[in-house]
């Protein structure tokens, strides 16, 4: 299986992951960019954008590996924040997940 193969495949797996489940949302954002980053150079102006601009705006929040190194006080801080971040991107992190899934999913 080619590269390009795999990280289509990676991110319809993503996208329908997060299509029905916040759980570890950073992460899954956060790989969906680096995937439209592999895939075109830079993941602006396609499908991948929205994760590039969530990413940007998270990227002090703790991912999953990090979170077993910071306070209570912080996660709950940061559990807070990421709740803010997933409703106020639904619709925009739904649209680029379905087109994700519409535009590799049978590649």
């Amino acid at each position: 299986m080619s590269e390009n193969l795999k990280l289509r495949t990676q991110a319809c797996e993503l996208a329908k992951s997060l299509l029905i489940s916040n759980t570890e949302y950073l992460d899954k954002v956060i790989e969906l960019w680096k995937i439209g980053n592999s895939l075109y150079d830079q993941c602006w102006d396609t499908e991948f954008h929205v994760f590039g601009v969530i990413e940007s705006d998270t990227d002090h929040l703790p991912t999953t590996k990090v979170r077993e190194h910071c306070s209570a006080a912080m996660l709950e801080r940061s559990d807070k924040e990421i709740e803010e971040v997933i409703a106020f991107y639904k619709e925009n992190v739904t649209e680029a997940c379905n087109k994700i899934l519409a535009k590799h999913q049978n590649v």
